[in-house]
C-alpha cells in the first residue's frame, strides 16, 4: 500500500519552504513568488501537448468540436512522421486517454517510446481525443467549468458521457476531416471504458473502428485493490469520495506539483534525484524499474488533470456492484434518469468490432481476474494479451521505457492485420 501521508507531507514541506524564502518580499503575491522559485529550478520549460509535440520535431494541428450535449472539445492530431511529407491519404489512428490525464498522456517522449509518434512514423495520421473537464476540453457553450457549486452543472458528468458523446464526436470530426470511414483506436483506462460505452450504446460505431486496442480496461473492477477504493471500505461507503475530493471538479492540477518534479528531479539533480524516483512512484504507481527519473518533470507537468469526481464515483460503483452499468443516482435518481430504480447494464454483446486486450499482472485497478471476465463477455476479442514483464502495472503502458516493445509493437502488429 502506497503511503499517501508522505506524500502530503513533501507537498506540505515544499509549500512551506516557498512561503519561508518568500517572507522578504510582502508586495509579492503567493502565486507569484511560487512561479519564480518553479522558474528557477526549472530544467526544461513546462508544455502544452501541443507545444511538446513540436519539441520533439513533429508537425502539429488543434481541432475543436462541441458535443451533442454542448461540451467544447479539444483534438490534437499528428498529421504525419517527422521528416515525412504532408498530403496523401493515410490510416487514421485515434487515441484517448485515461482518468485525471489528457492527449499529453500519448506524446511526452521521447518519440522512440510514446505510441502517438510511433504510430505516426510508421504512416498514420494521429488523431488524440480530450475528455470533457480536462485543461483542453474544459469548455462548453454556455455552461461555466469553475470549481464551485455555482458551476455544478459543468462537472455533472462521468466516463459514459465521455464515452456516449465525447469519444464519438471526436471519431466522427476525424472521419470527416479525413474522409475516411473508420479508425484504428487505442485507449488507455479510462479511454477503453469510454470505448465499451460507446460500442454498447452506440452500436453502429462499432463500423467505424477497424481495430481497437484496449490498454488496462477498468470495466469490472470488484477485485480491484487500489487504495481510493479501499479507502471507501474503510470509510463505510462511496459517498465519504465527494467529501476526499469535492463534489464537482477532481484532482485539478496544482502548480506545487509541478515545481516538486523540476526542483527534485531529472539529470540536472543528482543528490535529489533517488527522492524524486520515490515521489513518482507513491504519486504516479510506477514500476520503479521502469521509470525513466529524467522525464518525471514532464510527467508532473500533465498529471493530475481535471476531471469530476462523479466520474471517479462511478470506477468505485462498478467495484462495489460488481457489475459494468450506468451511474447510480439512488432509487429516486435511477428512475428520473432511467425509468427503473436500479442502473441499466452495459451490454457487452453489441461490441462487435475486433478488439484486443492488454492486461498486466501488476494492476491495482484492472486485476487479471477482472478482465478474463471481460474477454469471456466480449464477442470479437481478437488478442487477450499478458504483457510480458513480471510487475507491470496500470501506468506502465504509457511511460514505462520498456513500453515501445512490450506493448507498442503489439499494437501496430494488430493495426496492420486489419
Amino acid at each position: 500500500m502506497r503511503d499517501w501521508s508522505f506524500i502530503g507531507l513533501m507537498l506540505c514541506a515544499a509549500m512551506h519552504a516557498t512561503v519561508i524564502r518568500g517572507a522578504s518580499a510582502p508586495s509579492k503575491s503567493a502565486d507569484q513568488k511560487l512561479r519564480e522559485r518553479m522558474d528557477a529550478v526549472r530544467d526544461i520549460p513546462t508544455m502544452t501537448t501541443p507545444e511538446m509535440i513540436r519539441y520533439w520535431g513533429y508537425p502539429v494541428e488543434e481541432h475543436w468540436v462541441t458535443t451533442e450535449d454542448g461540451y467544447i472539445l479539444g483534438l490534437h492530431r499528428i498529421p504525419h512522421g517527422k521528416g515525412q511529407k504532408a498530403g496523401g491519404k493515410r490510416p487514421v489512428a485515434y487515441l484517448q486517454h485515461a482518468l485525471i490525464t489528457s492527449s499529453a498522456l500519448w506524446s511526452f517522449g521521447p518519440p522512440n517510446k510514446s505510441l502517438a509518434y510511433i504510430l505516426a512514423d510508421q504512416g498514420y495520421d494521429v488523431w488524440m481525443g480530450n475528455s470533457r473537464g480536462n485543461p483542453y476540453s474544459k469548455n462548453h457553450t454556455y455552461l461555466e467549468p469553475c470549481s464551485t457549486a455555482k458551476c455544478k452543472d459543468f462537472w455533472d458528468f462521468d466516463w459514459h458521457e465521455g464515452g456516449l458523446y465525447d469519444v464519438t464526436a471526436g471519431i466522427d470530426y476525424a472521419l470527416e476531416h479525413t474522409k475516411q470511414d473508420a479508425v484504428y483506436y487505442c485507449g488507455h483506462s479510462m479511454g477503453t471504458t469510454q470505448y465499451f460505452v460507446m460500442l454498447s450504446q452506440r452500436p453502429e460505431y462499432n463500423d467505424k473502428i477497424k481495430v481497437g486496442a484496449v490498454l488496462a480496461p477498468p470495466v469490472f473492477m470488484s477485485h480491484a485493490t487500489s487504495i481510493l477504493f479501499l479507502l471507501t471500505d474503510v470509510a463505510g461507503g462511496i459517498e465519504y469520495l465527494y467529501h476526499i475530493f469535492g463534489l464537482y471538479e477532481f484532482l485539478p492540477h496544482l502548480d506545487i506539483i509541478t515545481w516538486i518534479g523540476h526542483l527534485l528531479c531529472g539529470d540536472d539533480h543528482p543528490f535529489t534525484n533517488t527522492l524524486c524516483m520515490n515521489i513518482g512512484f507513491l504519486l504516479l504507481g510506477f514500476n520503479p524499474g521502469q521509470l525513466n527519473s529524467t522525464m518525471i518533470p514532464t510527467y508532473l507537468d500533465h498529471v493530475p488533470e481535471s476531471s469530476s469526481t462523479r466520474t471517479f464515483v462511478h470506477y468505485a460503483q462498478l467495484h462495489v456492484s460488481k457489475k459494468f452499468e450506468g451511474y447510480d443516482f439512488g432509487e429516486t435518481g435511477n428512475i428520473l434518469h432511467y425509468d427503473s430504480i436500479t442502473p441499466p447494464v452495459y451490454d457487452l454483446n453489441k461490441v462487435t468490432a475486433p478488439t484486443a486486450i492488454f492486461k498486466g499482472d501488476n494492476d491495482d485497478l484492472v486485476s487479471l481476474i477482472d478482465v478474463d471476465i471481460l474477454v469471456n463477455r466480449l464477442p470479437n476479442v481478437v488478442f487477450d494479451h499478458l504483457v510480458e514483464m513480471d510487475g507491470w502495472t496500470h501506468t506502465d503502458y504509457v511511460i514505462s521505457m520498456d513500453a515501445d516493445y512490450l506493448v507498442y509493437d503489439y499494437v501496430l502488429d494488430i493495426f496492420s492485420q486489419f
